[in-house]
């Protein structure tokens, strides 16, 4: 009777893993992108503004730099070497609008849930990514792509600029990249592998 119940259940899971994409496309766009994370002090309304504000300044600093980068690896070596920039800009700014918060800034690869950016689903999985962390860092955090730039021109269609877009969609294999757009569905695989390891492991 387990091994039936075992059966039907992989047969049901594999059925539906028809409509799911075959592929774990996130090792490949993290190959490809360099994420963005502004970590605020707190969940107070005063330190979230400022988180933003923060956010804007370093993406002003970082404009006209990476503009310049045509690859994650560029990319990186930039953002590696102008890091005490970076920090000293940020620092710079909060203090002039009166707060005394530190500012720890840093790029490392770390582990991100899966994350919704306009029309873009990221996967879970571990990026890189420039983490700037104000004051205590007990906050909710902003982030983007930074490389290529999909930090979003226009807050209320909530779309990428179109020209990094096609930057990544350069850079990704064509099914990587409609993956993106697919967000639930590349999860979903994940998931049904977690549910048909639970049964093996129940009903063994």
């Amino acid at each position: 009777m387990k091994k039936f119940l075992i059966i039907c259940c992989v047969i049901f899971c594999g059925a539906l893993l028809l409509f799911v994409p075959e592929k774990n496309y996130q090792q490949e766009i993290s190959d490809k992108i360099l994420r963005f994370h502004v970590v605020a002090n707190s969940n107070s309304m005063e330190d979230q503004r400022l988180k933003l504000m923060v956010r804007d300044r370093i993406g002003e600093f970082l404009q006209e730099p990476l503009s310049l980068c045509r690859s994650l690896k560029d990319s990186e070596e930039t953002v590696k070497a102008l890091l005490p920039q970076i920090q000293a800009v940020a620092g710079e700014y909060v203090e002039s609008l009166g707060y005394d918060y530190p500012i720890r800034v840093y790029l490392k690869n770390g582990y991100f849930p899966e994350k919704t950016y306009g029309d873009m689903t990221f996967p879970r999985g571990y990026y890189d990514a420039l983490t700037v962390h104000i004051g205590s860092g007990c906050g909710r955090n902003w982030w983007c792509v930074l490389f290529p730039n999909l930090c979003f021109t226009d807050a209320v269609t909530a779309k990428v600029p179109e020209e990094s877009a096609q930057l990544l969609k350069d850079e990704l294999q064509e099914d990587t990249y409609d993956a993106l757009f697919q967000g639930e569905k590349v999860q979903l695989r994940f998931k049904f592998g977690e549910i048909l390891q639970d049964l093996f492991m129940n009903f063994g």
